[in-house]
């Protein structure tokens, strides 16, 4: 009878381990593709240039006050920037750009580079804005960058995305 209860009581044991691993996780819970609390802004070499995931920089230097965010496995980014405004030029200080978006960055289990943007946001000439939306990331999301920039007008009329700065964030890899 004591074997048979230590059988019991060890699949019971084994059955509720089963069961919490087949609870969906939140962001709470190791959820979070990436966090961070600062931003870079682009300046010297990076301003005008396409960076290493494709993606173009704005074409005069930027500063950044704060930037802090984040992004979870089902691909809701939430971040703030304060303070992203021209470093150079004769609007220093200002922010000339109407609407700020995201762009998450990922890399594949294969290599390849998949960027994904939130819609635009209102972004006041101090620079703030808040930015909370949901993006289909690629699952697995590798070494994520979260990069906020400006929906800008080309003279052609077409609207296209220019980062302003980028995350340093800590991150884990999302599967």
């Amino acid at each position: 009878m004591a074997l048979w209860r230590r059988f019991f009581v060890a699949g019971i044991g084994a059955l509720g381990v089963l069961g919490a691993g087949a609870l969906p996780t939140s962001a709470d819970e190791n959820g979070t593709v990436i966090s961070f609390q600062s931003m870079t802004p682009i300046t010297g070499a990076a301003v005008g240039a396409v960076d290493d995931r494709g993606l173009t920089a704005g074409g005069i230097p930027w500063r950044i006050t704060s930037g802090i965010g984040t992004v979870d496995r089902d691909g809701h980014v939430s971040a703030s920037v304060t303070g992203l405004v021209l470093a150079a030029g004769p609007f220093t200080g200002i922010n000339p750009v109407g609407t700020f978006a995201a762009v998450v960055s990922c890399r594949t289990t294969a290599g390849n580079i998949v960027n994904v943007q939130t819609g635009g946001v209102p972004a006041n000439t101090s620079g703030d804005a808040t930015i909370n939306a949901t993006v289909d990331l690629p699952h697995p999301c590798t070494t994520p960058e979260v990069l906020v920039g400006g929906l800008l007008k080309t003279p052609t009329g077409a609207t296209v995305f220019r980062f302003f700065a980028v995350s340093n964030g800590d991150f884990a890899d999302a599967s």
